[in-house]
């Protein structure tokens, strides 16, 4: 991919996506449900199911339609709202903020995952012709790309509230470039 600053660089609507959730996270931390919920006059919302608010925030951090990469920012996000219903996040007002960073870092993982998958379909990569090998192949890209940045990025995100949005960006690329650079080094010592 050119390197972790150009990888990170290529994740445009991604990185955008990021960094509203890490305001959001911030907000919520500064000052709860209601503060994270009232910019996007969604405060109807406060105590419904955490997944229910994530989907309706879906609509205003990655609307629907435009560019590959857009498309890739939306499915990480619906992606990582799907994989809420397989734990213990339970209504939006009540999430720690572990949860709140594992549902960030679950964001980053899956949209880094859909970067690789788009480079794979453009440049053409010849597939197995078995839709089970094919799924172990994806289930084997995603342990990958999870197992590299998730524990790592933890500590990246203990405290954003009261972030600058242009901290935030900051914060974002880092985190990035981050997960890219960890990648790589999983990838060549896998080799």
């Amino acid at each position: 991919m050119g390197g972790a600053s150009r990888a990170s660089r290529r994740m445009g609507s991604s990185r955008v996506v990021a960094g509203g959730l890490l305001s959001i996270i911030g907000d919520f931390q500064q000052g709860g449900a209601a503060q994270a919920l009232q910019r996007f006059n969604l405060s109807n919302l406060v105590g419904e199911p955490a997944a229910t608010v994530f989907v309706s925030l879906v609509e205003f951090l990655c609307p629907p339609g435009g560019s590959v990469d857009e498309g890739i920012s939306r499915q990480a996000m619906l992606d990582t709202i799907a994989d809420m219903s397989d734990t213990d996040v339970n209504s939006f007002d009540s999430l720690t903020p572990e949860q709140l960073q594992e549902i960030f870092i679950g964001f980053v993982v899956h949209s880094i995952e859909g970067r690789i998958m788009a480079d794979i379909g453009k440049n053409g990569i010849k597939l197995p012709d078995d839709i089970e090998a094919i799924g172990e192949i994806q289930e084997t890209l995603h342990n990958f790309v999870d197992g590299a940045t998730r524990v790592q990025l933890r500590d990246e995100l203990k405290d954003v509230s009261g972030l600058s949005g242009r901290e935030i960006n900051q914060k974002v690329e880092k985190i990035y470039e981050l997960a890219f650079e960890l990648i790589a080094s999983e990838g060549e010592r896998a080799e």
